[in-house]
């Protein structure tokens, strides 16, 4: 099996979407970091859009209409995302220990978390009937490899998270299979 190339781009995203919310706490730093997630975004996308194309033997056009496609429901997703996260803040907030929690709220909060999270997984499921113009193979190989870049930079997140100050931030090179 090939190395994948844009592991190393991978790296320096996951890096930048784990040290963004850190550095957003800084009120300088939050205007600056908006601008370079974008530009590593995109050079990330840049460069998964020439794997995929090479890896699935996909034409210009197709690749095309997948960056469009997979754009609008990543955008879509991260709406959701945060929408889920602003729940879990207020539930959070009803939940404080020694503070008597509004039952009601709680069970609309609670209502609306789950509801969240069956629009969010439903919506991979929309996308899969968006990609008509690849063939089922197609779909599943990328969606395989969409999967395991997503566990690949979750891991990099908790590696962060766990990691003492100081220790280096991002792991050494690997291979995704």
């Amino acid at each position: 099996m090939r190395p994948i190339r844009w592991l190393p781009a991978l790296v320096l995203l996951a890096t930048c979407m784990v040290a963004a919310p850190l550095r957003a706490q800084q009120p300088t730093a939050a205007a600056d970091d908006g601008g370079q997630a974008a530009t590593l975004r995109q050079r990330i996308e840049d460069r998964l859009a020439a794997r995929v194309q090479e890896e699935l033997g996909l034409t210009d056009a197709q690749v095309g209409k997948l960056r469009t496609t997979t754009a609008d429901f990543a955008e879509r997703r991260r709406q959701m995302q945060r929408h889920e996260q602003d729940l879990r803040r207020a539930l959070a907030g009803q939940l404080r220990p020694g503070v008597a929690a509004d039952q009601d709220s709680v069970s609309r909060l609670t209502d609306d978390l789950v509801d969240a999270k069956i629009r969010l997984a439903e919506s991979y499921r929309e996308e899969l009937k968006a990609l008509t113009f690849l063939t089922p193979v197609q779909r599943a190989q990328f969606f395989a490899m969409r999967e395991r870049l997503l566990q690949r930079m979750q891991e990099i997140r908790e590696q962060r998270q766990n990691a003492p100050d100081g220790a280096p931030a991002v792991p050494m090179r690997r291979r995704l299979r």
